[in-house]
């Protein structure tokens, strides 16, 4: 099915779902070479830090866009189709690695031309990755649900992420907010960012990234679980 919606929504285009990677990547040079300036960091420096946490970001919210609409955007398959909802929770999942998959292509180049080896450090990519998945399955269950009930939960929270993403390190550094650097430490989005971009650039993350991604993944589950299970036979009369 993640892969059926892939091809409708892709249907008769020439480069397919490349067109998101290429649109993200001209995002990613303009912005590398002008905020790199302004931030005085050399662009073998910045360019891939940037790179990767637009990309992990791109997954992140999309799983908070998109799980707006789990069970809103499939209302005529709920109608019809005798299947478990989660089962449209874990299609979405699916849609977006796909995506991830092509846009993480511009990772690969990136590291390429900068000549970086993340080395055996590398391999912490894979948990930090599932960690990100896990929370996915819980944000597209919790907001699609509550998405089915409130219509306004859409647009609000397109408001939100795109309020998180100027306070989250993902265009700067925890080290420009010096004494506030409090803003980033308290924010669970740059530790699950910083569990894959660490070690793509040839570092382990923190414990402390490692606590915050687990915890909040943790919590995150909780509550999608409890809250589904508690209406999910209300969400095809919602829908």
């Amino acid at each position: 099915m993640g892969w059926l919606d892939m091809r409708q929504r892709y249907r008769r285009s020439i480069f397919g779902p490349f067109w998101i990677t290429l649109s993200l990547a001209a995002f990613v040079a303009g912005l590398g070479v002008t905020y790199g300036a302004l931030f005085g960091m050399p662009l073998a420096e910045y360019l891939p830090y940037l790179c990767i946490g637009i990309v992990v970001w791109t997954l992140l919210s999309g799983f908070i866009l998109e799980g707006c609409g789990t069970f809103t955007g499939a209302e005529a398959m709920i109608k019809q189709m005798p299947a478990p909802l989660s089962l449209h929770a874990i299609r979405l999942v699916w849609r977006s690695v796909v995506t991830f998959l092509h846009n993480a292509v511009i990772v690969v180049i990136t590291l390429l031309i900068f000549q970086i080896n993340p080395g055996w450090a590398g391999l912490l990519v894979i948990p930090g990755l599932a960690l990100i998945l896990v929370n996915g399955l819980s944000l597209a269950l919790f907001f699609g649900t509550l998405s089915a009930r409130f219509r306004d939960i859409p647009p609000l929270m397109a408001n939100v992420t795109q309020t998180l993403f100027f306070v989250t390190p993902v265009i700067w550094h925890v080290e420009n907010l010096k004494q506030r650097r409090f803003i980033a430490e308290w924010n669970p989005l740059y530790h699950l960012i910083e569990v894959v971009r660490g070690p793509l650039l040839g570092h382990a993350p923190s414990v402390t990234n490692w606590s915050v991604a687990l915890a909040f993944t943790l919590a995150t589950g909780l509550v999608a679980f409890f809250f589904y299970a508690r209406f999910r036979w209300r969400i095809p009369y919602w829908v």
